[in-house]
């Protein structure tokens, strides 16, 4: 490796986005084809009279008596064919509950069935699977998703922002079974209308749509047709449900407290009980908006963080996993995250992991209020958060305020207000405009403008970001620059890089062989290039990568990149404790490559392996994974990280091992396991899990987190009791 003599260069990469910008919208114009039918679907539910008995088998006279909707259309793997099994789904209601009926005819019978998981928001890739979804206020834009596999396992999302956005932790009450039989798998749902939101009005007229994934076949089918590269979430493609009337909500009022019970031991410590109380209420305050309330709210079961090893010269990102915080997530989000090449997360304005953590700390949450919702065309999200005083850390305030309007088809223009006022006299605040458009089916256009204020820093304190792309089924290609000046600082937001404009694109095609090569899906060639210079347009990092990619009929993926990549280091990088990469310009290349298998099967695996200069010396990467599930009740899997550095200044290698193991006992009880191995801190931690949902939204966890250091020492160790119940008014 050798340090680069190249002048710092003044021009910004901007020029070069544009030209791309200009590229992808001559392309795109010309290959704006719809491939899916564009006919509207419309489908009646029926009103009943006598009861639904919900044991996944359809017995009731009332499901014969309803015209199904069936004629599925695939857009994985042949996009406009109809779905090679035949899919029946009839609907039925009452003052209470939405019905849903569904055969998953197959011609291969029970041993023609795939499923690998169980657990509450399984993994859809791998399983058998029918999902439906509810634009229940017909606005193209906003959904309710409830799917589920032939076991009976459950899976309920958000949608918003015509499926820009999607929340997989929102949680709500409804009920399903399923039968296997020699002909397929049947289904049956109850979806009370009180954990729905729709319009007060006698005639509803609902958005709908369903999903079929045939996973032997990697197929994926819907009732209204949608094309690649998109989904079941792209509501604004929905059919037209009618025939519901004379329903309501209820009153939408669940209290639920929990009661948590921990033991800890910290090293050379006694032992700690440490029991707690608390409180979660849910109120629907119209049909459009719901208030939760929180009080001495605890997390105490949240899954461990996924460690990782930081080689970089910028904070790693951890994202978040709190209940709480992930339901209606999506609300406060502002910036349109890129779909292709090297999306990341270098702007976040509200990052709801600076509430209630400090260093890795818990800092006690004393409570807190949410608003969220629909209001008209408004999209409305209130929320404020008080934590106690903790070691150093005072007690502060948190509060967000966040308004989307919702203008012309599929586009909106939004708004954002962030306080942090800690007690004393700091205080931290960032205001922010955004806008997301949507064009011509296939074009998407985000902009968004921040401004911080803090105490001491006086300019130089905006942020800026503007996102292009085209996404159709044989082309995406996206553009989008990003500005970062020297003061803006978002203390409840996440940005690892202030003082900085980056440029980037990305260019890809997808071109599929088809019958010439019957085991390859498709083919992936992708160029991208991201330029960094400082707010003075000197260049700071650059990369140019090339990547070809194969995606496999049966699920597997491979993929070889080329990467040219520049950094300029203008203060010494220090890599690891008293080691340091010096001052200078470098440039480097490398390569890798990547094969993962049909991650369906019993025996599955990952092989990663990079190698190439690394500043003034060499790096190998070496990752490498693998999976054992011989059912759907008992996975797991090992994967292992070696980062092997040769540097002028010494070498070394690091390993990071993570062991995952779970047990399914049925869709409502599990058993999990975490474990992790991290030679650079010389660590061995230990998550494991027992969770028991004894009825709908109420939960039993038991949790044991442990601590280990290499040479034995136990350096933590807790055991956590925790019991939630719903009460549902």
């Amino acid at each position: 490796m050798h340090k680069v003599s190249t002048a710092p260069t003044k021009s910004s990469a901007l020029t070069q986005i544009l030209k791309l910008v200009r590229l992808t919208l001559i392309l795109c114009i010309c290959s704006q084809t719809l491939l899916a039918s564009d006919e509207d679907r419309i489908l009646t539910a029926v009103r009943v009279e006598s009861e639904i008995v919900i044991d996944g088998i359809l017995d009731e006279r009332e499901w014969s008596l309803v015209e199904p909707a069936t004629d599925f259309i695939q857009n994985e793997p042949n996009m406009g064919e109809a779905a090679t099994e035949r899919t029946e789904v009839r609907l039925l209601y009452d003052d209470e509950n939405l019905y849903l009926g569904i055969y998953c005819f197959d011609s291969a019978g029970r041993e023609g069935i795939t499923v690998t998981d169980v657990s509450r928001d399984y993994g859809v890739a791998d399983n058998d699977h029918f999902a439906v979804i509810f634009d229940t206020f017909d606005d193209n834009r906003n959904g309710l998703a409830f799917a589920t596999n032939p076991v009976g396992a459950k899976r309920d999302i958000q949608v918003t922002q015509d499926g820009e956005r999607t929340n997989v932790d929102w949680n709500t009450i409804w009920d399903v079974k399923t039968q296997i039989t020699d002909w397929g798998w049947q289904v049956e749902m109850a979806i009370p209308f009180r954990s729905l939101r729709f319009r007060d009005s006698q005639q509803q007229v609902w958005g709908i749509n369903f999903n079929r994934r045939i996973r032997r076949k990697n197929e994926s089918s819907h009732w209204s047709p949608i094309p690649r590269p998109y989904w079941l979430s792209r509501v604004s493609l929905a059919g037209e449900l009618e025939g519901i009337s004379g329903i309501g909500q209820g009153r939408n009022f669940y209290i639920k407290p929990y009661l948590s019970a921990p033991v800890v031991r910290l090293e050379q410590d006694d032992v700690d009980f440490l029991p707690d109380v608390g409180v979660d209420i849910k109120y629907g305050v119209t049909p459009g908006l719901t208030l939760d309330l929180t009080v001495n709210t605890d997390f105490s079961q949240v899954e461990a963080d996924v460690q990782q090893i930081n080689l970089t010269r910028f904070p790693l990102f951890f994202p978040e996993k709190r209940e709480f915080f992930l339901e209606n997530a999506t609300v406060f989000q502002v910036k349109r995250a890129g779909s292709g090449f090297r999306s990341d997360n270098d702007l976040i304005a509200f990052f709801s992991r600076r509430i209630g953590l400090s260093e890795g700390q818990v800092v006690p949450i004393l409570g807190g209020a949410r608003l969220t919702g629909a209001a008209g065309p408004y999209r409305l999200g209130f929320l404020s958060i008080q934590t106690d005083e903790f070691g150093t850390t005072p007690s502060t305030n948190f509060s967000v305020v966040r308004v989307r309007r919702d203008i012309f088809q599929n586009s909106d223009i939004g708004g954002i207000f962030i306080n942090k006022d800690e007690k004393g006299d700091h205080y931290n605040r960032t205001y922010g405009v955004d806008t997301n458009w949507q064009f011509f089916r296939y074009l998407e256009a985000a902009s968004l403008l921040l401004k911080t204020d803090t105490p001491g820093l006086q300019g130089k304190d905006k942020a800026f970001h503007a996102f292009v792309g085209w996404r159709d089924p044989f082309l995406e290609m996206e553009a989008e620059h990003l500005s970062i000046e020297d003061n803006f600082n978002p203390e409840v937001g996440f940005v690892p890089r202030a003082g900085i404009r980056k440029s980037k694109g990305q260019f890809t095609a997808k071109p599929r062989p088809g019958e010439a090569i019957p085991w390859i899906r498709q083919f992936r060639p992708n160029i991208g290039i991201e330029y960094v210079t400082n707010q003075e347009n000197v260049l700071e990092s650059r990369d140019f990568d090339q990547t070809f990619s194969i995606d496999f009929q049966d699920g597997g993926l491979f993929w070889f990149t080329h990467r040219f990549r520049f950094e300029r280091l203008d203060e010494p990088f220090l890599i690891r404790p008293n080691q340091t990469i010096p001052v200078g310009d470098y440039g480097f290349r490398e390569i890798n490559t990547n094969y993962s298998s049909d991650q369906s099967r019993m025996f599955s695996g990952s092989l990663f392996f990079q190698t190439g200069e690394f500043f003034d010396g060499h790096k190998n990467t070496t990752r490498a994974g693998f999976g054992f599930k011989p059912g759907y009740h008992f996975g797991s899997s090992i994967a292992w990280n070696r980062e092997d550095v040769e540097l002028p200044s010494g070498d070394f290698t690091t390993h990071l091992v993570i062991v995952r193991w779970d047990y399914s006992f049925n869709t409502r009880m599990f058993l999990d396991g975490l474990i992790q191995y991290n030679s650079t801190v010389k660590e061995i931690a230990s998550n494991i899990r027992f969770n028991f949902i004894y009825k709908p939204l109420s939960d039993f966890f038991l949790v044991y987190n442990e601590r280990r250091a290499t040479t034995g020492e136990v350096i933590e160790r807790a055991l956590i009791a925790k019991l939630t119940y719903v009460f549902d008014f």
